[in-house]
């Protein structure tokens, strides 16, 4: 199932998923070649789709380590990324059977604020010349 849609000019995977929160103050930033969404200081979530690497194609979901079992039980079909191994990240498989349901549900506790999904990012070091 094609899964990619038309967001201005630019093709922009999942872009239902960004239709559940266009009420939301999402701010879009490139990261690892996904594109990554945050609300305020706190990263939310990516949507990420590569043709050439699909295992973990799908919403990935910014949320500490310490929530994700609370997180899998709110929402089927949570697994770890394992293209880069970065731990405090969790992926919603474009391939799982309820995919658009679980990206709904997602959707859902992101509107309502909760603690389960997002992180704030480190500061970046200023870098010395």
């Amino acid at each position: 199932m094609e899964r990619i849609g038309i967001l201005g000019n630019k093709t922009m995977p999942y872009d239902f998923f960004l239709e559940y929160l266009f009420d939301r103050p999402l701010r879009h930033k490139k990261m690892f070649g996904v594109d990554s969404y945050y609300i305020e200081e706190k990263i939310v979530f990516a949507l990420r789709y590569k043709e050439d690497a699909p295992h973990d194609n799908g919403i990935w979901i910014a949320s500490k380590l310490e929530h994700h079992k609370a997180l899998k039980k709110e929402i089927n079909g949570l697994r770890p990324i394992q293209t880069y191994g970065i731990k405090t990240w969790l992926v919603l498989p474009e391939d799982f059977d309820q995919f658009e349901r679980e990206a709904a549900q997602l959707a859902t506790l992101i509107k309502k604020n909760s603690s389960l999904v997002g992180n704030i990012p480190k500061p970046k070091r200023k870098r010395v010349k």
